[in-house]
């Protein structure tokens, strides 16, 4: 089949596909509406019939169609494993089972709490329930014949991890949302908070409305992380959902709600705090999204640990993205910070000067709550990421060059310019413009406040990481590097050198392994890894072979005619 026929052929097929599970998902919800739903909410005269004619109309056009194009995509497939690892099949297959999948969750989760809920005839389940019933089938054949065919090409490979992770990140976000909530609504069905509340009913509403999601996204994710995503630890996807995924979005998430929870805690530290009893009823989500995000936090991060000493240097780029982007984002809350608690004193300073005629009670008491918690939170977790920052970038060049590196420095170099810039801007004019209108005073200091502080704090920061890249420019990190094909011809214990060499040249290394044996004990210290990179930089041509001989690597330049 040729590639337009067969974009044609899954185009269609997709499609007919839609148009024949509309059909069928519409008759089951008539069905289920009749059976179900109390007969006086069924809805206006000529519905049912309106919704019949429909129906029967996608199943007659879109049935056939789908059939017809679908077994024609099947007989190109038979003993054909170009065609079953095709782009375009895969392509299909695939994000059929991502929109099924997530179509089921969703579905479930409603159908399940009206299920909980003692299945009231008032409330109209029928389209969830239909939607759940078509969603799931077609889901389950096309898992069956995507499980039958295997996956022969890499980016049927790669495909599928696309929708075994993103599965898995959503049953998760379920699984963690409904953990939260469920706590959050025992904690507010509490009669400690007095009358307001008490009367909650926790297990018709509390249990009915979170319980679902803590099953379906449990189930959702244990299946397709422990079961599907089991051993597919050489994989760059599998580091971008661990790395990028579960840890920087749990460690946000339970970050975000530290810092709610302190500065609420510090208005209230110093009487400023509103509701009276029922005040604290942030802690019923604040804490266990906090418990449970870190505990999703340390299972992966542990097991990123466990599985970062079996994985190529090239797997490492999503680890490498999580620390600068955790950094990024402790730094950034750290600045925040202080930017906040200069205003509080550069204004309180204003107010000593000269006292404003209205003045806000408790103002600096809340912001001064708001910057300790920022400063609390944010500054444990930039020097913790940027220390391992630090360790990495002692390991060379390699690391210097590093594109995730380049762009965390320049951006925080050109945030802080660009805001300097700001900043002087306003404070200049602040002058001049009060001074040509004799109306220089106590409010030229009250208006540039806010640039003030904001160079305060963004003058060190530039001037930090202006030495760093500096230092990164002195010893070569963005000095175009002639690019060189190193092929490695060695026994299969050599694996390691490959990573290690990667790491010196910042470019990825071919290897071939020697069938039937090859030198297995060959050694390459520190020193003959430099002398090697020394080498092959020196090289008169562009393609370097290093062929394992006698327990040394020899360096061979060569071209092709």
């Amino acid at each position: 089949m040729s590639g337009i026929r067969r974009v044609f052929t899954y185009i269609v097929s997709l499609v007919t596909l839609g148009i024949f599970a509309a059909g069928i998902r519409t008759l089951l919800f008539l069905l289920f509406d009749t059976l179900l739903t109390d007969p006086a909410a069924i809805g206006r005269p000529g519905f049912v019939q309106q919704q019949l004619s429909l129906g029967l109309a996608m199943l007659i056009i879109g049935g056939p169609l789908w059939f017809v194009f679908w077994r024609n995509a099947q007989q190109h497939t038979d003993g054909n494993p170009t065609e079953i690892g095709s782009i375009s099949r895969q392509t299909f297959l695939n994000l059929i089972l991502i929109v099924t999948a997530l179509m089921t969750l969703f579905a479930a989760q409603d159908f399940l709490k009206w299920l909980i809920s003692g299945a009231p005839r008032t409330l109209n389940a029928a389209g969830s329930i239909a939607t759940m019933i078509v969603a799931a089938l077609i889901w389950y054949y096309y898992w069956r014949v995507s499980d039958a065919e295997g996956h022969p090409s890499q980016i049927a490979k790669t495909l599928r991890r696309w929708y075994i992770y993103i599965t898995a990140g959503w049953g998760l976000i379920f699984l963690i949302m409904g953990i939260v909530e469920l706590v959050n609504s025992g904690v507010l069905s509490l009669r400690i908070w007095g009358d307001s509340l008490a009367s909650t009913n926790f297990l018709s509403s509390g249990v009915s409305n979170n319980l679902p999601g803590i099953i379906l996204g449990g189930i959702w994710w244990a299946f397709h992380w422990f079961r599907l995503a089991r051993n597919d630890i050489d994989s760059a996807l599998r580091q971008v959902y661990l790395h990028l995924f579960a840890i920087t979005g749990s460690a946000i998430a339970g970050l975000v709600a530290l810092v709610i929870g302190l500065n609420q805690i510090f208005v209230w530290v110093f009487g400023f705090a509103d509701n009276g009893a029922v005040y604290f009823q942030f802690l019923g989500w604040v804490i266990p999204l906090i418990v449970v995000s870190g505990g999703f936090w340390s299972y992966h991060r542990t097991l990123a640990q466990e599985e970062s000493g079996q994985i190529l240097e090239r797997r490492l780029s999503a680890k490498r993205i999580h620390l600068y982007i955790m950094s990024f984002l402790g730094l950034g809350t750290l600045v925040s910070g202080l930017v906040i608690l200069l205003g509080v004193l550069l204004n309180l300073l204003a107010e000593s000067i000269s006292p404003p005629i209205i003045a806000e009670a408790g103002w600096w008491q809340k912001q001064l709550s708001l910057a300790l918690a920022l400063l609390i939170v944010a500054m444990p977790i930039w020097w913790y990421y940027w220390n391992q920052i630090v360790s990495m970038a002692a390991h060379g060049v390699a690391e210097w060059k590093a594109r995730s590196r380049r762009i965390y420095l320049y951006g925080i170099v050109a945030a802080a310019i660009l805001g300097l810039a700001a900043d002087l801007v306003n404070i200049i004019y602040q002058i001049m413009s009060n001074a040509l209108t004799g109306n220089f005073g106590i409010n030229t200091f009250r208006n540039s406040i806010w640039s003030i502080q904001s160079l305060i704090a963004a003058t060190p920061l530039l001037i930090y990481h202006w030495r760093i890249v500096r230092g990164d420019q002195r010893r070569g990190a963005e000095i175009p590097a002639a690019r060189k094909i190193v092929t490695l011809l060695a026994g299969g214990e050599s694996k390691e050198l490959v990573s290690r060499l990667e790491g010196k040249l910042g470019g990825k290394v071919q290897f071939l392994q020697v069938r039937g044996g090859g030198p297995q004990d060959l050694q390459v210290t520190d020193e003959d890894i430099v002398s090697l990179i020394k080498e092959i930089e020196s090289s008169p041509t562009a393609k370097v072979m290093l062929i394992a001989y006698t327990g040394k690597l020899l360096v061979i330049p060569y071209q092709e005619k």
